[in-house]
């Protein structure tokens, strides 16, 4: 599975879809609209990756952070609510607007998404509200925490000690991509 993509974007499609240039491999990857608002062409990007495999498919969704994904994922098992739809529920609200109105069982808001009833803003609410705090929190921490062990993983290869790096990560920013947060440990370092 891939959890994440770091790299140059290529091309935008105001349909969604952002091509990544990884060292030469350029991953096609679905976003939301609000992802998609904050990308140029030319300038780097991290994203939070959601592998989608079907027989017949393999789709790649993007995310700006871990709560994001951790978003996606728990739409997604609500039943009638496929990848695409809950991609789309996350295009027409950020992430904190929908939580709330998931919390706030506020299913007018919810139904104003495109491809959503009422009824499935009924459903969406009655399987999600008072599950997803914990759970978006967890998410965002299980992101930084395997951002963080990539890092040591990448720097123990370059010689550094265990120890010696945990203690600067430690001081570091874990809302930071993989780069960045490389990039400023290293210099601790």
């Amino acid at each position: 599975m891939i959890s994440w993509l770091s790299g140059v974007v290529q091309e935008l499609d105001p349909a969604g879809l952002v091509v990544v240039n990884v060292n030469g491999v350029g991953y096609e990857v679905l976003v939301g609209m609000q992802t998609l608002c904050t990308m140029k062409i030319g300038e780097q990007t991290s994203l939070q990756i959601h592998s989608y495999i079907r027989e017949d498919q393999f789709t790649l969704f993007g995310f700006m952070d871990g709560k994001e994904r951790a978003l996606f994922r728990n739409l997604n098992k609500v039943s009638g609510i496929g990848a695409k739809t809950a991609l789309n529920l996350m295009s027409g609200m950020n992430a904190e607007d929908l939580l709330q109105a998931i919390e706030n069982s506020d299913d007018v808001a919810i139904a104003r998404t495109p491809g959503i009833g009422k009824k499935t803003a009924q459903r969406l609410i009655l399987e999600l509200r008072g599950k997803l705090v914990d759970q978006l929190d967890a998410g965002a921490t299980s992101t930084s925490n395997t951002l963080q062990q990539d890092v040591k993983s990448a720097l123990v290869n370059l010689g550094y000690r265990p120890a010696q790096i945990d203690q600067v990560l430690k001081k570091v920013d874990n809302t930071l991509g993989f780069e960045e947060m490389f990039r400023v440990t290293l210099k601790l370092l």
